[in-house]
């Protein structure tokens, strides 16, 4: 009770400090918009009636300023409360949607005859199974089946819409489609490591554990978001390969899907074992949880993202999975946000991969992701293009004999450029080599991605064929952030707030930034200054966790 008096008022004395971050994104009524693929794709026909398909219902938040207010000011260095981070309970209770609000939720979609699977203590997300009639009636669409490579997928054909009952409480819904994104790279056996291991990495971007071998993570916790699993034996030979001494635990946090119904492919585990692989290795010391998914729908991310949110335990999060601002769902890509503010307001790390396809994230291979003509078109990546998720870039590696760096250049496969979604964020607001300094830019960091200089990977026994793309900078830089905040026992909130201060305090790049001034990614060039290839640039690790604001109020782990 008191807690909720003393957030009110700091929020009402902090109002004005830092603007808004996130572009409007506020609801039009409008629960799903019709799937780009569909541009692509032959009608098959209705979907059958009796089809069950599980929906993910988004609640905005009563009062969304509040929200943007407290966020922003909780991760200002010039702020008073600067680091007076929440409790994910402590958050409801203040910015929360009512239980109220919440209940007459469950009963409107109960009343329509759909079932409630799961709900949430943030009053924010609620998961239901309906059949196709059921989510047809309710939402007002009409869902039919379509044809795309050989395989049938359902999706909506019209637009869902929030029915009045709920018009001005529910934001978006997801899951009126089964079309997945993502596919396996075949990978091949090779007779040993072959590409940089944790060593490489630490020594090359001078990590506090390669200075202070006991600042490995000790004390952090950091959460993988991923889909399908990881063996075992594959995490211990790679550890065993590089005498990591992981001190510790690993645990999987499954987050299923009530109706199956994502078409998941054999060998697609290749993912979550690099990322677990990169993040357990280079912070040894750390908890790790590691939430798998049961598909690659977004529908299942939807739920993937709130439990991580919704864990006390999680400091730090990576992603790798994500997929362009054009093929995507205004009105999701919101409610995601919404989930990413939250996680911030707790002190929440978050890093998510910028993509590998450079200024055109949609990928020429894949075109019902681009816009209706454009098949590929200069876009960024969402979840990296959050306001809340500090998005990793890539560059290209040399190193010496003794690891220390000999060249770093920009990769041309980098993800970044502009995003449609939102406005310029406050912490990018001194920094003058903007693209277009009316949104947020991205990527904000980088560290090694090309696949030329690329990370040795242990898959199914044996030596793969070694990898890159920025799917491994996102779990090396939170591998970096556990190190981090082990170092200073508490909570650090935003990356953004480190990454960015060197133009606050006109320090930059001194000796903790490495600005990379070589390179493309196809509409962007590296050059002195922020840039739209490599961010900020990479990192001399311990430099920089010198130089990171101290927070005013401290979060423990």
């Amino acid at each position: 009770m008191h807690r909720r008096v003393a957030v009110a008022f700091m929020v009402a004395v902090c109002a004005s400090l830092w603007g808004v971050s996130a572009l409007a994104l506020t609801g039009d009524g409008v629960a799903a918009t019709v799937p780009q693929f569909e541009q692509v794709a032959s009608l098959v026909g209705p979907a059958p009636p009796t089809r069950q398909v599980h929906l993910v219902v988004f609640l905005g938040y009563p009062n969304q300023a509040a929200v943007d207010n407290f966020t922003n000011a909780v991760n200002n260095p010039g702020s008073p409360m600067y680091g007076a981070f929440l409790t994910p309970s402590q958050f409801d209770a203040s910015f929360g949607p009512s239980g109220h609000t919440y209940s007459t939720v469950e009963y409107v979609l109960t009343g329509a005859g759909m079932r409630v699977v799961q709900s949430y203590a943030n009053h924010k997300v609620i998961d239901v199974v309906a059949t196709v009639a059921q989510a047809d009636a309710l939402f007002d669409t009409v869902i039919d089946e379509y044809s795309y490579q050989n395989v049938i997928y359902y999706a909506n054909s019209v637009p869902a819409l929030v029915p009045n009952a709920l018009k001005g409480v529910v934001m978006a819904v997801s899951g009126f489609n089964n079309f997945a994104h993502k596919f396996a790279t075949p990978l091949t056996a090779l007779p040993g490591p072959s590409g940089f291991g944790p060593l490489d990495i630490e020594t090359a971007y001078n990590e506090p554990i390669h200075v202070r071998p006991l600042v490995n993570g000790a004390g952090a916790t950091l959460a993988v978001e991923t889909v399908y699993d990881y063996n075992d034996s594959d995490l211990a030979g790679y550890w065993n390969a590089y005498g990591v001494k992981h001190g510790g635990y690993v645990q999987r946090v499954f987050v299923g899907d009530p109706v199956n119904q994502g078409l998941p492919a054999p060998g697609q585990n290749d993912e979550t074992t690099l990322d677990v692989e990169q993040t357990t290795s280079n912070a040894p010391g750390a908890n790790a949880l590691v939430y798998e998914g049961a598909d690659p729908l977004n529908s299942t991310f939807d739920d993937v993202y709130e439990q991580t949110v919704l864990d006390p335990r999680v400091d730090v999060v990576s992603t790798s999975w994500g997929s362009c601002e054009a093929g995507a769902d205004p009105n999701e890509v919101a409610a995601d946000n919404d989930l990413f503010e939250q996680g911030a307001a707790e002190g929440q790390t978050r890093f998510a991969a910028s993509g590998d396809n450079g200024s055109k994230d949609c990928g020429t291979n894949n075109p019902p992701d681009g816009l209706p003509g454009e098949p590929n078109p200069t876009n960024v990546d969402f979840p990296a293009s959050s306001p809340w998720i500090a998005a990793a870039g890539g560059t290209t590696l040399s190193l010496k004999p003794d690891r220390a760096i000999r060249a770093e250049t920009g990769w041309s496969g980098s993800g970044g450029g502009v995003s449609a979604f939102f406005s310029v964020p406050a912490y990018q607001a001194d920094v003058t080599t903007l693209a277009n300094p009316n949104y947020r830019n991205v990527p904000d960091v980088a560290l090694d991605a090309d696949p030329n200089t690329p990370y040795a990977l242990y898959y199914f026994g044996t030596w793969a064929l070694p990898v890159g793309g920025t799917s491994a900078v996102a779990p090396n830089l939170a591998a970096l952030y556990s190190q981090i905040d082990g170092y200073y026992g508490r909570r650090l909130g935003l990356a953004q707030t480190g990454l960015y201060w060197g133009f606050v305090a006109h320090t930059y790049p001194g000796r903790a930034w490495h600005d990379i001034v070589s390179g493309s990614n196809g509409d962007f060039q590296d050059h002195v200054g922020y840039d739209n290839v490599t961010g900020v640039g990479s990192l001399n690790g311990n430099a920089y966790m010198m130089q990171i604001p101290r927070t005013h109020h401290k979060t423990p782990l």
